[in-house]
């Protein structure tokens, strides 16, 4: 009898030691543990992919604040007046939520959080208060450049694929601090992962000389590059699969977005090219082939992997540094040089109905070159216009880094009030219940699942697929659902076109 006890006493010590760090041995351990947001607070997404806000479909034009938390942590704009008047002007301008991210641009950033996360976490509680406030909801950006982090804790881009690095150990860390003490805050209504990660995924120099776009850049070390500089769709779509799993346990109702930038022209071409790639250097060939239509909805449904359930897209018109400025209402996609942008805005409403998803256009609206022309708010209200037409729920104007009120931004923004005010005259924006007190309801166990990373797994020792390469030709088309009108069958190779998309944002957002 007393070793039938001890043997039990044993197998009880070791049934507790498995219990995770953050669950006492006789808590809860399943989803509804750690669940948060039983308040529901914030925009969902149902199960046919529509947006909405206290359960009715929404409709809105939101703007980009960059630097709202962003430029008061890193002290460019130190006094809080900055954004209490910036807040308070996106409210006078009846514009109902707001896009910026929760930590910094640069690797120092990371630094400063890990001295003194709290007096980091006051300050975004400040920025967010301010917001509930003004009543304009907040779509979170959690990570915002993809190269900043791997540099705060030394490793290399593409460690973001392996499960056993320090830089997905510390994002999911990052990402479980800032969710689980907002999740809860009313002015949050959705999550994003980072911005245009996709713009820098599947491309590699094998001479390590181009697509490197920390170089020069404050908090980078001057280390030698290599191959695993460079990172695949793969592994960036098993670091969104990743941390939208940490989301989704402690918050399985708010909308969660990658916050991807438009496909490139040769999106789906590149990432069949990793699969070719040199495991011991981690290098390949870029495949430049243009996409077919069909290709471009497997891209954009592969780039957002549950449990992410809206699908993102970023995209300027104007051209940017030309001796010849002009704008681009069009692009040369699917095998038509002159695509209207109404077009493929439909393209992506197609891709997020077969897929299941919802659609956030999360920056819009700047025409680069042609900023300070005359006739550009009009060109804009145009572009407005397209985005309500091709049946997008919810848009961002882009404003660079901060809220700006005078010359061609303040015409924009006097167009985004009355658009909204017509969203509001028709049923189609009602915030009221929003800002309204919630009673917390039961949580939600039919959602939420953890998920594998996309149609293929990651290798977590080497970042390799483990899945043999598919035939794809470009001439598929089958199951290629077009609303739009369009050829289905690929175009012609782009590699000018696909490439400068990146050198352009990135300029753009160096800054």
């Amino acid at each position: 009898m007393k070793k039938i006890i001890a043997a039990a006493l044993i197998l009880c010590t070791l049934c507790s030691m498995a219990v995770p760090a953050f669950a006492a041995a006789d808590e809860k351990t399943t989803e509804e543990a750690t669940q948060m947001n039983l308040y529901r607070y914030g925009l969902h997404v149902e199960e046919d992919g529509t947006i909405t806000l206290e359960g009715k479909p929404f409709y809105a034009f939101g703007l980009n604040y960059f630097g709202a938390f962003t430029h008061y942590v890193d002290g460019t704009t130190p006094d809080p007046q900055t954004f209490i008047d910036g807040l308070a002007g996106v409210a006078e301008h009846n514009i109902p939520f707001v896009r910026f991210p929760l930590c910094g641009y640069y690797p120092n950033y990371y630094d400063m959080f890990d001295e003194d996360p709290e007096a980091v976490l006051n300050m975004m509680q400040e920025v967010l208060d301010e917001a509930q406030k003004n009543k304009i909801g907040v779509i979170v950006s959690l990570l915002w450049w993809d190269a900043a982090l791997p540099e705060h804790v030394g490793e290399k881009r593409s460690d973001m694929g392996r499960a056993d690095s320090k830089t997905l150990e510390y994002a999911k860390n990052y990402v479980s601090t800032i969710v689980k003490r907002f999740a809860d805050h009313p002015a949050v209504w959705g999550w994003e992962i980072g911005n245009e990660y996709n713009l820098t995924a599947d491309l590699c120099d094998k001479n390590f000389k181009d697509y490197l776009w920390a170089d020069g850049l404050p908090g980078f070390s001057d280390t030698e590059k290599n191959g695993f500089d460079y990172f695949t769709s793969e592994e960036m779509v098993f670091y969104f699969t990743e941390l939208a799993n940490v989301i989704r346990q402690y918050d399985k109702y708010r909308m969660i977005t990658t916050g991807n930038s438009e496909m490139r022209a040769s999106a789906w071409s590149m990432h069949q090219a990793t699969r070719r790639i040199n495991t011991k250097d981690h290098t390949w060939n870029i495949d430049w082939s243009a996409d077919s239509y069909n290709q471009f909805i497997k891209a954009v449904t592969y780039y957002t992997p549950d449990p992410i359930d809206t699908i993102s897209f970023h995209l300027q018109f104007g051209t940017a540094g030309s001796s010849e400025p002009s704008y681009l209402f069009t692009v040369d996609r699917f095998g038509n040089s002159e695509l209207s942008c109404l077009d493929y805005f439909k393209a992506y409403v197609d891709a997020a109905k077969q897929s299941g998803k919802a659609l956030y256009f999360g920056e819009f609206g700047d025409f680069l070159d042609m900023e300070s022309a005359e006739d550009c708010p009009e060109k804009f209200r145009q572009v407005a216009e397209w985005v309500h037409e091709a049946g997008i729920q919810i848009a961002s104007l882009w404003q660079f880094q901060d809220y700006t009120d005078s010359g061609t931004a303040a015409k924009k923004l006097d167009v985004l009030s009355e658009l909204n005010l017509e969203l509001v005259a028709d049923g189609s924006q009602d915030v009221s219940a929003a800002w309204e007190p919630h009673e917390k309801k039961e949580p939600i166990t039919d959602a939420g699942e953890e998920t594998s990373a996309g149609e293929e797994s990651v290798n977590t020792e080497s970042g390799s697929s483990n899945q043999e390469e598919s035939s794809d030709n470009g001439a598929d088309t089958k199951g290629c659902k077009s609303s739009v009108g369009i050829s289905a069958t690929a175009g012609v190779s782009s590699a000018v076109l696909g490439g400068a998309i990146a050198v352009k944002r990135k300029k753009r957002k160096n800054q």
